[in-house]
């Protein structure tokens, strides 16, 4: 069975008659104060929210959501519109992609930041490049139910500072292949401050 090793967001596109849905899971690590500081799952914070969207329309939706739970993704610091409007955005993103197939679940995460550097006393200081960003995308098998299982994961990564990004599957049998179609899921997600 699959959980979350990180802070990231789960998703899964189910297909049903006239209205199809996102199930959009936003997983947190605990709070410093929390009681379940002993738990082996420090990633068990999660906000649960649905994308409704009509078969024949993608203009057509509606998010569901707690009102009263922590959907705040944006750095103000307030739950508003610019919160829903950014995890709709990551949903419809997801709902358009070619990639993972409907009843399938994904998860996103951050890579950690790459850090190292070496420093030559020997040579002049060059200008900073623009940051590195990776995100891991872990491809689940729902088949199981609620009961996700590790299929496959990819990579995307961008060395401009998110403005485009290559996204990577590895397979260990044919090698590393490129994979398009991905650029808006992961783009909406690295908007998200969670």
């Amino acid at each position: 069975m699959w959980t979350p090793g990180d802070t990231g967001v789960f998703l899964q596109r189910i297909e049903t008659p006239g209205i199809d849905k996102v199930i959009i899971k936003l997983v947190r690590k605990q709070s410093d104060n929390s009681a379940d500081q002993r738990s082996f799952n420090l990633y068990s914070n999660v906000t649960t929210m649905t994308l409704h969207i009509k078969s024949e329309n993608i203009e057509e939706y509606r998010l569901d959501y707690d009102p009263w739970s922590d959907i705040n993704v944006t750095p103000d610091r307030s739950i508003d519109e610019k919160d829903i409007d950014a995890i709709t955005k990551l949903a419809l993103a997801f709902y358009s992609q070619p990639i993972i197939a409907p009843g399938d679940g994904a998860f996103l995460s951050l890579e950690p930041e790459d850090l190292v550097d070496i420093f030559d006393p020997e040579k002049p200081i060059e200008p900073v490049p623009p940051p590195r960003i990776g995100v891991q995308i872990e491809v689940l098998d729902m088949e199981d139910g609620d009961q996700p299982e590790f299929d496959y994961f990819m990579t995307a990564l961008s060395v401009d500072n998110g403005a485009n990004f290559k996204v990577r599957r590895i397979n260990p049998h044919s090698g590393i292949f490129y994979v398009p179609g991905m650029d808006d899921l992961v783009k909406s997600f690295i908007k998200l401050k969670l």
